[in-house]
Order: structure tokens, then sequence, then C-alpha cells
């Protein structure tokens, strides 16, 4: 942790990427997160006595589902649940074709410490340098959000951290291919972006489910992804849809009793549209998704729902926001929340900025034993690219 801070103070220095060769084809970029969070109150089942859920001692509040960032009351402030450093390296080799690898040190990372993880790795190739077609080929984040290609890049967004009562699920990667047609519309100020993808991604020990919702090691696979995006934007209006399909496979090894499926091979389908707006000093921000596994058969009807609605005013280098999210099961016992975010963000210097942020959330689970319960958290971040 000492060395990932030690790090991105070094940082805020540099303003642009950096050309590690001659040519300039070869170029070194990044971005930091230092986020501070403590959590000041909170309760479960109409009680604040103190709790344990999990490995947690509660009152606490979730803010990071793939990593299982959990801030704890008892902790006072926390460094180590969100602050990370990302570097990307890329090298054209020619107008049409380039190599792009990223890595990100976490300061809280399941299973890894704070060793680098390879977030992505691909390639890019053009028919030509003027072409609308882009192909790729190898790890990416899965597009299911709006900020899924950067959510890690908090420079990119308002807020502290995107709502986590919709961004996060136990598998936010892919290994395979996708392609991209990118088209202005007509003469108008409209430009459409198409994409569509497929691959699979399997995580053994998956920290979302062995460490928030089970104490025994669990893997997960996504495979058969296949998905499509449609995008449109005018500079002010920026309208998206996302399908996606795949088939989820949770299980747990015992040495002795062998391999335990929760989950096998069961067809499911997520569902997104977002709609923004970025005019004059308003920015008003809204997603909708739908996340679906039902098999009658089994017995299987998981259905998620999950939306935010934001809205904010800039005032020169200042950015306050109002943002709402929650997320629902639809079937008992069911697992919800809703929470409220106040936002300020300060761009005091080029590439960085400053955002204080504080959440209440509630939790509107039916169970019969205390989830992460509700809470208020304060949030502290330095973001910044270079």
């Amino acid at each position: 942790m000492k060395k990932l801070i030690c790090a991105m103070l070094l940082l805020p220095g540099l303003a642009s990427a950096i050309d590690l060769d001659e040519s300039g084809s070869l170029k070194l970029s990044g971005f930091y997160n230092l986020t501070a969070g403590k959590v000041l109150s909170g309760s479960a089942l109409g009680s604040s006595t103190p709790w344990t859920y999990q490995q947690y001692q509660c009152p606490c509040s979730i803010q990071n589902w793939e990593y299982t960032g959990v801030y704890e009351k008892s902790k006072g402030w926390q460094l180590d649940q969100e602050s990370l450093l990302g570097l990307q390296l890329k090298k054209e080799f020619s107008p049409t074709l380039s190599a792009t690898a990223q890595v990100v040190m976490r300061a809280q990372n399941p299973n890894k410490g704070s060793r680098p993880t390879v977030d992505w790795a691909y390639l890019s190739w053009q028919p030509s340098a003027e072409s609308d077609w882009t192909f790729q080929a190898g790890r990416f984040r899965i597009p299911l959000y709006y900020y899924s290609d950067y959510l890690y890049i908090g420079y990119a967004y308002p807020w502290s951290r995107p709502a986590p009562d919709v961004y996060g699920w136990p598998i936010y990667a892919y290994d395979g291919g996708n392609v991209s047609y990118r088209r202005q519309l007509g003469e108008s100020d409209w430009a459409m972006t198409a994409s569509a993808w497929t691959g699979s991604f399997t995580s053994d020990n998956n920290p979302y489910y062995t460490r928030l919702y089970y104490t025994t090691p669990t893997n997960d696979a996504w495979k058969k992804i296949l998905g499509a995006s449609v995008s449109v934007n005018n500079g002010i209006f920026d309208v998206r849809a996302m399908m996606m399909r795949h088939e989820e496979t949770v299980s747990q090894n015992d040495p002795v009793a062998g391999t335990t499926f929760l989950l096998k091979d069961q067809p499911t389908r997520i569902m997104g549209l977002s709609i923004n707006m970025d005019y004059k000093n308003w920015l008003l921000k809204s997603e909708f998704d739908r996340f679906e596994q039902k098999d009658a058969s089994k017995g299987i009807n998981n259905i998620y729902k999950y939306a935010l609605f934001g809205i904010g005013y800039n005032f020169g280098a200042w950015t306050p926001m109002y943002t709402y999210s929650q997320y629902t099961t639809v079937t008992e016992p069911t697992e919800g929340r809703q929470s409220h975010y106040l936002s300020l963000r300060w761009d005091f210097r080029k590439n960085m900025a400053l955002k204080l942020q504080y959440d209440i959330s509630k939790d509107k689970s039916h169970y019969p034993y205390p989830f992460f319960g509700d809470s208020k958290l304060l949030s502290l971040s330095l973001q910044g690219t270079f």
C-alpha cells in the first residue's frame, strides 16, 4: 500500500502521454485514484449495534463489488479500498495496426495483494487509416455499462465512483474479439457507433462470490458471451443501448466431496440503456439495466433491475451533483438497495480533479440476517490522468 501511494504522489506533475521512442509510435499513459473513505454511521435490521457480516465488521459500506472494496466504520479513514495506479502502453506498428496493454496496481486486490493485474491486452486493426471499421482481439472489459471502458479512470466522470448499486458484477472482463463501426449520420451533428463482441472468462476463487456471499472459495465462469451495443451522440445528447447473453457456471471445489455446481451453464441475458446530456452548464446522467436468469424447470428466476439518475451543474472549475441509484431482485428473499449521493468535483489543475462525496445508502433486502445494512459514507478522492 505504501509503495502505491508514494508512486501516485509523484504523478500529478505529468500532464500528457510519454513518448518512449523517437518515432512516437510507443507511448505510455496512465491514471490514478487516491481515494479515502470513512463510514460515519450505519445500522441493520433496525439496530445500530455493530454486527459482523462475513469477514467484515459493520457498520460498513460496499463501494466496489468487483474487487470487494468495503469500508468499515471501526477502521476510520481507509485509503486501501479503492486507491489504484494504472499504466497503459500502446505501440503503433502502422497507421492501421496497434497493440495496447493496460496494467493496474490496486491497493486492495483479493488473491493478488497489490500486484499489478492485466486489465486490457489487445490488438487493433483497421482495413485502412480512414476506415469506419475497427477489429480487435485480446482481453477487454465487458462493455455492460456506459462507463465500463473507463470505470477505474475516475477523472472521466463526475463522481468519486459510478454508483455501486449499478456498477458491479462478478465477471468484468472477457477474452475474445470485437468489431466496431463508426459513422456520421448524413450531414447532421449525430454520429453512431455500433459494436459487437464475443468471448469468455473464468475467475477462480472469485472475490465477489467468495468474500461477499460465501465463505467457501467459489469459482465463476461466463462462457459463450455474445453482445452488441449501439450508441448515438450529437455533442449534447448521448444515448446507448446494449444487450448481451452468456452462460454462467458457479462452482465450489471440495477435496473430499468434489465439485458442487451452484449454477451450471445457465443462460443469462443482460440489457442496458443509458441517456446522458451535457448542455451548456447542465449535466444529466441516467442508466437502466436488467439482468435475467430464468429456468422454470430448475426453479431459477434470478432477475435484477438496477438504475441511476443524476443531475449536476458546472460552475467553472466546480461541479456539484445529486445522484440517485437503486437495485432490486424480483423474487424473495429480495436483495435490494437505494442510495443518494451528493458529490462535488473541483478541477483545480489540468488533468486532475479533487472530489468530495457523501453517500446515504439504504438496505432494502428481505434477509433474516444483517446484510451490509444502511450506511452513511464520506469520501475524498484525488483523481487524474497523464
